[in-house]
C-alpha cells in the first residue's frame, strides 16, 4: 500500500503545483485583459464544470491510447488539472478582478515590465488565493476515482482506486482504512494552509 500512497502524493503535489501555476495565469489573462482571446480562455477554463470525470477519463483513454504518455503519471496529472481547473480558476479570477485595474497602466507608464508587476505586486496581493487553489487541487487529486479509472497501470495506480477494489471484493474494513489514509493527508495539507493564513492574518493585525 506504501507504493500507492507515494503515487497519490506525487500526483497530488505535481497536480497542485502545475495546476495552480497554469490556472493562475489563465485567470490573470482573462481578469486583467478584455479581448476576444481572453473570453475564449475564460470559457475553456470553466468548461470542465460541465464534464463528468468518467466522461473526461474515457475521452483521454480514446485520445491518448497507445501514446507515449498513456498509463504514465503525466496523463494522470494532466487529466486532474483539466478536471479540477474550473473552481481554482474562478477563485483566482475573482481575486484578480478585485485588484486595482490600474496596476499595469502605472507599470507601463513607469517602464516597468509586466512580469515584475505580477511578481512584486499581483502575486503578493493574492497569496491566500494561491494557497487555497493549491489545497483544492491537492484534496481533489487525492480523492478522485472516475477521471483516472482508465488511465493507470500497476506502477502508476493512485491510492484512491484501492477503495473500489476493496469494496468490489467486500473488504470494507480495508476500504475504510484507505479512506482514512487519504483523509489524513488531506487534513495535514489543509491544516498547514490554515495555519499559514492565520499567521499572516496575525501579522497584519
Amino acid at each position: 500500500i506504501g507504493k500507492y500512497i507515494i503515487n497519490s502524493l506525487l500526483i497530488a503535489v505535481l497536480t497542485s503545483i502545475i495546476g495552480t501555476f497554469i490556472t493562475y495565469f489563465a485567470a490573470y489573462a482573462t481578469a486583467r485583459t478584455n479581448d476576444k482571446i481572453s473570453k475564449i480562455i475564460h470559457i475553456l477554463s470553466i468548461s470542465s464544470l460541465a464534464i463528468p470525470g468518467i466522461v473526461l477519463g474515457l475521452s483521454y483513454t480514446i485520445t491518448f491510447n497507445n501514446s507515449i504518455i498513456y498509463n504514465t503519471f503525466t496523463i494522470l496529472i494532466l487529466v486532474n488539472i483539466v478536471h479540477f481547473m474550473a473552481t481554482p480558476y474562478l477563485m483566482a479570477y475573482n481575486a484578480l478582478k478585485k485588484l486595482n485595474s490600474n496596476f499595469e497602466v502605472v507599470a507601463k507608464t513607469c517602464n516597468i515590465s509586466k512580469f515584475k508587476i505580477i511578481k512584486d505586486v499581483i502575486v503578493p496581493c493574492t497569496k491566500r488565493t494561491l494557497r487555497e487553489m493549491f489545497g483544492y487541487f491537492f484534496v481533489n487529486a487525492m480523492i478522485t476515482i472516475s477521471a483516472v479509472a482508465f488511465l493507470f497501470n500497476t506502477e502508476t495506480m493512485p491510492l484512491s482506486l484501492l477503495i473500489n477494489n476493496y469494496e468490489g471484493n467486500m473488504l470494507l474494513g480495508e476500504a475504510a482504512i484507505v479512506s482514512l489514509i487519504i483523509l489524513f493527508f488531506n487534513i495535514i495539507v489543509k491544516s498547514v494552509i490554515y495555519l499559514i493564513n492565520r499567521k499572516e492574518d496575525k501579522k497584519w493585525n
